[in-house]
């Protein structure tokens, strides 16, 4: 193989570097664009299943855990997380805190009811800004009736919850077990 490295040609035998072939003279540039194509949505499907698998094995908030917490909760994240890490490591990843934010977001979206990109509710229903609503886009648009149950219920049980009135906290309770049961999301999860 002949590299072209600073205006001078180099040959040598060894075409891997960091585990990647790049001797790739003779591949169309198509070729090698289709392979990216494939190798990204692979990866964006590994992250979303581990978000969802992280999900079903941590039934908290996982997303949204500082780094520095020490509940119970968060040590067992993080015998799941120093798993996760080794596993980007293994794979060349040098900064896997970057991809697990991607998934820690996927799995906040998908604990919400929403899908991975949030841009659709789990059941296929756009979700959109609702009116004066949204991040000061021109044309903002409706939110979906799932969105505002999520969120609006959120909002609802996190204050009837921290009431000194204890039938206001004994409601609470009540409509997190509604949420749970008729939106399958569990209020009592969110921070």
């Amino acid at each position: 193989m002949t590299t072209l490295i600073n205006a001078a040609i180099i040959e040598t035998n060894n075409t891997l570097v960091e585990g990647v072939d790049i001797n790739v003279r003779h591949i169309p540039l198509s070729v090698i664009l289709h392979d990216m194509v494939d190798a990204t949505r692979t990866a964006y499907g590994s992250h979303i299943r581990i978000a969802a698998k992280f999900n079903d094995l941590m039934p908290f908030a996982w997303f949204d855990m500082a780094p520095n917490e020490k509940s119970e909760n968060a040590v067992i994240l993080g015998k799941n997380k120093t798993e996760l890490y080794k596993a980007f490591r293994d794979a060349g990843h040098t900064n896997p805190s970057v991809p697990f934010k991607r998934i820690c977001d996927y799995g906040r979206n998908m604990a919400n009811g929403l899908a991975p990109s949030g841009k659709v509710t789990l059941d296929g229903q756009p979700v959109e800004a609702g009116e004066g609503e949204g991040n000061g886009n021109a044309n903002p648009t409706k939110r979906s009736d799932m969105l505002v149950a999520v969120e609006d219920g959120t909002a609802y049980y996190k204050r009837m919850a921290k009431s000194e009135n204890p039938d206001l906290v004994a409601l609470a309770d009540d409509f997190a077990a509604l949420m749970k049961k008729r939106l399958k999301f569990d209020v009592r999860l969110v921070k």
